[in-house]
């Protein structure tokens, strides 16, 4: 078992909010987001200790077991993502130049702009709906998937602990047996610059799924 301990993305402005939805809906840190911890918990464990392809993941990774036969492959892959939710963007927001920096402050984790976190969830949802169909392409997806969920299961929720301004996690994910090839360590100084930004979108992608996130995002409606 592996114990992670670090920060919670957006914490300060999470903190905010839930203190707000407290008033409204009486619902103190400790009893927030449960709801969402299996996903998340999933999400981690192959980011962090079960993935097929990297030594620093994103998450997205079980999604090509069986469709990538290389790490490489399954880095343009990812890439593809990021250059694509690029473009999107430009496109969705050509005129709107001023939001697109919120959106590119909110990737880099700074503020707690919601209207941007919302954006990039949403965005995050709909890349996670396309990728799900590989599950059904390709049967070693779907396996690699159903096992992750399994190794979740019976894991503690995660608990929060606040310390000033910031909003500390501690949660567990399990160790995967090693992998039976070297993993990639993707170093983004080795890419291309267009790329070293696509890159960091799929990299930053994942904390906008965050258990605490998604509560405070579906409570504020």
């Amino acid at each position: 078992m592996r114990t992670v301990e670090s920060i919670v993305p957006f914490g300060d402005a999470l903190l905010w909010w839930i203190d707000h939805l407290r008033n409204d809906h009486g619902l103190p840190v400790s009893q927030l987001s449960h709801e969402f911890d299996r996903s998340f918990l999933a999400w981690e464990t192959v980011r962090l200790s079960r993935n097929p392809f990297f030594s620093n993941g994103t998450g997205f990774e079980g999604y090509w077991v069986g469709l990538c036969p290389s790490p490489d492959a399954a880095l343009d892959q990812l890439l593809q993502i990021g250059h694509a939710t690029l473009d999107s963007q430009a496109r969705l927001f050509r005129f709107r130049g001023g939001y697109r920096r919120r959106l590119l402050r909110a990737l880099q984790g700074e503020g707690g702009d919601l209207e941007a976190m919302a954006e990039w969830s949403i965005e995050l949802g709909a890349i996670l709906g396309r990728l799900r169909c590989n599950i059904y392409r390709e049967p070693q997806a779907g396996t690699f998937r159903s096992e992750t969920y399994r190794q979740v299961e019976g894991l503690p929720p995660i608990a929060y602990r606040e310390n000033q301004e910031d909003l500390q996690q501690t949660y567990e994910v399990r160790d995967a047996d090693n992998p039976a090839q070297p993993l990639l360590y993707v170093d983004p100084h080795h890419l291309h610059t267009t790329d070293q930004e696509a890159w960091e979108v799929v990299r930053a992608l994942g904390k906008f799924g965050h258990p605490l996130v998604r509560e405070v995002l579906s409570k504020r409606r």
